[in-house]
């Protein structure tokens, strides 16, 4: 009745147990035990329900001390009672534990309540201490390992925490909560296919717990797949109340939109996730690569400069879709600067070279100057012979360009060179061939 929230009812039920046990009631007889229980029970529903009345429970535990003085249990009650009316200092529900230990070293129980308080204060390897002992009394105590796995959770040493939980769920097996939190901490360890086995393991008895379906699509997007990672994500903010909802489920529905090939949708999602968590303007340059493949360019070119301005995790790879934002989108002058930048953070990578012949391919239209050519000469020199095979394209690029420029020149020699180059690495250039047989250019003798 107390717990259903019908007190009345449960107090007139109370007050008739301790009649009956009170030197009043003639007609039986009761032990101290006897009468220290009714107290206990009394106390414990009065701490431990939603509704409480911890005073009251307080005063019975007392008079179950007077009937009982030498019972741990009463001792373990009313630590629970003083640490629920006083949450901020526990000092007085350590001493009572630490009575009842003293009163049976055997007491799993007063051990645990001993080791939660130390977890309680950050103090994991007290608490950790102090489940082990309770373990070595009985290692079938299956709270203790759940309390283990949780300090070690605590601690992000989720594999250790991993281990005690799946020893807690042989012990306790029908704990649905204890396979909530263990899908949790396999989440969390990066263990995402084992994350997805536990959900699932877990839904087919109850599918009401909202919270599982954001990890189930989490860790969908962790694996690759966006298919079913939409699906949970969708059955995830259908079920959620609004308040529930984190910028992070914004953020992994973006990305599993985007790796699914809907970048429309995805950027969308992306920006109400930045828009309630302002604290992560690395997730701009997420945006930005999907503004920059469904080519919106404007929109890239902003998502990827608040990326850089925010300066977290930004490398030469931000500067890279940053330039090439600039470039499609015909700013050839701020993408020449923005390739500089890969250069000064990478100059021993070949990227920034080349991306910086590009841009100056696009400054100087009719290649009339030249500027591209010193970027792409030092883009070949970055090579090396490994990458050739996998560089064609932009090699090709770069000698149809330079066989241009020398011909623009009329220096045929080098034009050869360049065209010979570009005839290897395509067979059937159209430009190639017909710049061969430029008279000029045959007469020209191309160093071996």
């Amino acid at each position: 009745m107390w717990y259903e929230g019908k007190s009345p009812e449960a107090k007139k039920q109370f007050f008739d147990a301790v009649q009956i046990i009170s030197p009043a009631n003639k007609t039986a007889s009761f032990t101290g035990k006897q009468k220290a229980m009714v107290y206990m029970k009394i106390a414990e529903c009065y701490t431990k329900a939603k509704t409480k009345d911890v005073a009251q429970a307080i005063d019975l535990l007392n008079k179950a001390l007077k009937e009982d003085p030498n019972n741990p249990e009463v001792y373990i009650l009313l630590g629970d009672a003083t640490l629920e009316q006083n949450t901020g200092d526990a000092s007085e529900a350590i001493s009572h534990y630490k009575k009842a230990y003293e009163l049976d070293k055997k007491s799993c129980r007063a051990l645990l309540r001993i080791g939660q308080l130390y977890s309680r204060a950050r103090n994991l390897s007290e608490a950790v201490k102090n489940y082990d002992a309770a373990i070595a009394v009985d290692p079938n105590f299956a709270p203790a390992y759940r309390e283990k796995a949780e300090a070690f959770y605590r601690g992000k040493q989720y594999e250790t925490a991993i281990t005690n939980y799946q020893k807690y769920l042989e012990l306790n097996s029908g704990s649905v909560s204890a396979k909530v939190r263990y899908a949790s901490f396999l989440y969390l360890s990066k263990k995402y296919t084992e994350s997805i086995a536990a959900i699932q393991d877990i839904q087919k008895q109850n599918t009401s717990i909202i919270f599982l379906y954001r990890i189930l699509a989490y860790s969908y997007y962790e694996t690759g797949n966006c298919a079913d990672g939409l699906t949970a994500i969708d059955q995830f903010f259908a079920k959620a109340i609004a308040k529930k909802i984190l910028a992070s489920d914004y953020e992994y529905n973006g990305k599993l939109l985007s790796k699914c090939g809907k970048d429309s949708l995805a950027a969308l999602k992306l920006k109400i996730a930045l828009q309630q968590d302002t604290t992560k303007p690395e997730l701009n340059g997420e945006l930005g690569s999907m503004y920059l493949k469904i080519q919106k360019y404007p929109e890239a070119i902003d998502a990827f400069n608040k990326k850089i301005k925010g300066g977290k995790g930004v490398d030469a790879n931000d500067y890279y879709n940053l330039g090439r934002a600039y470039l499609y989108s015909k700013q050839c002058g701020k993408a020449d600067t923005t390739f500089m930048q890969i250069i000064t953070l990478r100059p021993d990578i070949p990227t920034g070279y080349l991306w910086r012949a590009k841009a100056n391919t696009c400054i100087d239209a009719d290649s009339k100057k030249g500027l591209a050519k010193p970027f792409f000469e030092a883009y070949l020199s970055k090579l090396k012979p490994e990458e050739m095979d996998k560089n064609k394209k932009y090699l090709t690029e770069m000698y149809d360009y330079l066989g241009y420029y020398y011909m623009l020149q009329k220096d045929y020699t080098n034009a050869k060179c360049s065209y010979n180059k570009l005839k290897d690495l395509d067979p059937a250039n159209k430009k190639a061939m017909a710049a061969l047989k430029d008279p000029n250019v045959v007469k020209a003798v191309c160093p071996q």
